[in-house]
């Protein structure tokens, strides 16, 4: 079986740019932060520099640190989610005793169903939504686990 990743990010090439958008802006904004603060001019053009190097720290950080990495993730053996509001959550297959499906959810029942873990999909756009529901039923069916929809 295939699996399904379901990943919102940006592309490669925008990544790039604002990389280099965010290094000339660094690079720019200190040189007048530097230049005003030597000569003790700490007037409109050294605050917009400093906010100017603020700016660009945190475009550079969100570029390369801050990035989501896969939202969902769904194949044979488990299921991982990092979705937005929600703790990151990885279901084993085999753990797995019943899917109740929502419009905009999944409540995965766990051993038996002493435990439930819920998938809230409303941040996601509504085809992803539907793909992610369809996988669902096809791994349900192709374990043999049951699955109903609220």
């Amino acid at each position: 079986m295939s699996e399904l990743v379901v990943k919102y990010g940006i592309s490669g090439g925008k990544k790039i740019t604002n990389i280099v958008i965010g290094i000339y802006l660094i690079i720019f904004s200190l040189y007048f932060c530097i230049t005003e603060g030597v000569a003790s001019r700490f007037d409109i053009l050294f605050c917009s520099s400093l906010i100017g190097v603020v700016m660009a720290a945190i475009l550079l950080l969100s570029n390369t640190l801050w990035l989501p990495g896969d939202t969902l993730r769904i194949d044979s053996n488990s299921i991982e989610a990092s979705l937005p509001g929600q703790s990151n959550v990885k279901i084993e297959w085999t753990t797995v005793s019943q899917v109740n499906i929502g419009v905009s959810y999944i409540v995965l029942l766990l051993n038996g169903g002493q435990k439930q873990r819920k998938l809230d999909l409303s941040n996601l756009i509504y085809s992803d939504v539907t793909a992610v529901k369809s996988k669902i039923v096809e791994l349900s069916e192709f374990k043999n686990i049951p699955y109903q929809n609220d």
